[in-house]
């Protein structure tokens, strides 16, 4: 498989897409797109009856290309490539956000169109590589993985019933099952449009995942999931992610795009994004990671993903299908009882051990950027280093003690 160059993105890269029907639905209403030339990968799985979903996911994904296409957006992710400042970043994050305002505009005038507003629309992740650094756009329950050697991260959060009632704090009952879990967001649902965004930095060897929930809902094991996608080549990879779901049933269509990076070609000059120095010594001042030698810092934050919150947003504890700990970059929280949270503060550590925080959701007062660690992620990359493991959980277990 040929490894080639993208514009922008200082890797070289090698990606493969596979998508198939499954052996019950009559239509396949996946779309996957890759555009090299923007270093854009999208993927929309339809929904809607008589051939709706298949329109919706082929308009959405037209509509994201023509929006990440257009000067202006052009000329956004040139400035943050020239320089790459948190006002350039989120310069990028609003390409993404618009492409996808674009995108349900699109589905819902065709809706109106064909008489089907009600049914008619589609999940929607599209993956943008600029510089050394991933950027996603995420609506629904298709999900975006990065796999790295320690661990496999799952990136975006299920936009489901099921997910956002624990996201925002609820504590389901046992007879709650995720066999009634509806989809509650989606390109084509309302007007306005809710849109997750975040981003990542990449490293040699990390392997990003797109795929529909008949992947990765016929492979619900993680650490399955996570061998299939880190095995072979890209195009191996992806055979093998369609192939496990044809086996297990094939009851929906499945999807998947598989990017592997490759080797560095290009190297910047120190990002001015906030990312970096500056804030690897924040993170270093958190309880988890208090005076840990630079190289196991930068081990245990592969786990970790950074996330925006902006002002009043609750600060969830479970995100991605799984509980989460926070250490705070930026901004400042509220968690309750007068406690005021900073830079370096660490939030829901409990979640780091599988225990339910007993605190109420904290809230932010200020805008807020974190670095997100959810519990399986932490827990593999101690599973692959025992010494790394000692350290961590010495430091939690100082840190839970002086708060209990």
């Amino acid at each position: 498989m040929k490894v080639t160059t993208l514009p922008r993105f200082d890797f070289r890269v090698r990606w493969a897409t596979r998508t198939d029907v499954g052996r019950v639905r009559a239509n396949n209403e996946d779309v996957v797109r890759v555009e090299p030339e923007l270093s854009l990968f999208v993927l929309a799985d339809g929904m809607g009856g008589h051939g709706a979903g298949e329109v919706a996911a082929a308009l959405a994904t037209e509509a994201v290309v023509a929006a990440v296409s257009s000067r202006e957006a052009q000329r956004a992710l040139d400035g943050y490539l020239k320089r790459p400042t948190l006002e350039r970043r989120a310069a990028v994050f609003d390409v993404l956000r618009q492409a996808v305002s674009a995108a349900n505009a699109r589905v819902r005038a065709a809706a109106t169109e064909r008489g089907e507003a009600r049914g008619m629309g589609c999940t929607l992740d599209a993956a943008l590589l600029v510089r050394d650094r991933l950027f996603v756009a995420h609506v629904g329950d298709s999900r975006v993985y990065l796999a790295r050697a320690q661990a496999t991260l799952q990136l975006t959060h299920d936009h489901t019933f099921f997910d956002e009632r624990l996201a925002s704090g609820a504590f389901l009952r046992p007879s709650d099952t995720r066999g009634q879990n509806p989809l509650i967001n989606a390109i084509g649902l309302t007007d306005k449009q809710p849109v997750d965004c975040l981003h990542v930095e990449l490293s040699k060897g990390d392997r990003v995942l797109l795929c529909s929930d008949g992947v990765h809902g016929a492979i619900p094991k993680e650490a399955e999931l996570s061998d299939l996608v880190r095995a072979g080549t890209p195009d191996e990879a992806a055979r093998a992610l369609i192939d496990t779901s044809l086996v297990r049933g094939g009851r929906d269509n499945a999807s998947a795009i598989v990017v592997d990076i490759a080797d560095r070609f290009a190297k910047r000059g120190e990002a001015d994004d906030g990312v970096g120095a500056r804030d690897l010594a924040t993170a270093r001042g958190s309880a988890l990671l208090l005076d840990l030698p630079m190289g196991s810092v930068l081990r245990a934050l592969s786990a970790a993903v950074e996330v925006e919150l902006g002002e009043g947003a609750l600060v969830p504890r479970v995100v991605a299908s799984d509980q989460v700990a926070w250490i705070v970059l930026s901004g400042a929280i509220d968690a309750g009882e007068g406690r005021v949270l900073g830079p370096g503060a660490l939030l829901y550590a409990e979640s780091l051990v599988g225990e339910v925080p007993r605190t109420p959701l904290s809230k932010v007062t200020s805008s807020v950027r974190a670095l997100r660690l959810r519990g399986d992620d932490f827990r593999e990359v101690c599973g692959g280093d025992v010494v790394l493991a000692a350290a961590l959980y010495e430091r939690l277990a100082r840190y839970l003690a002086r708060r209990g």
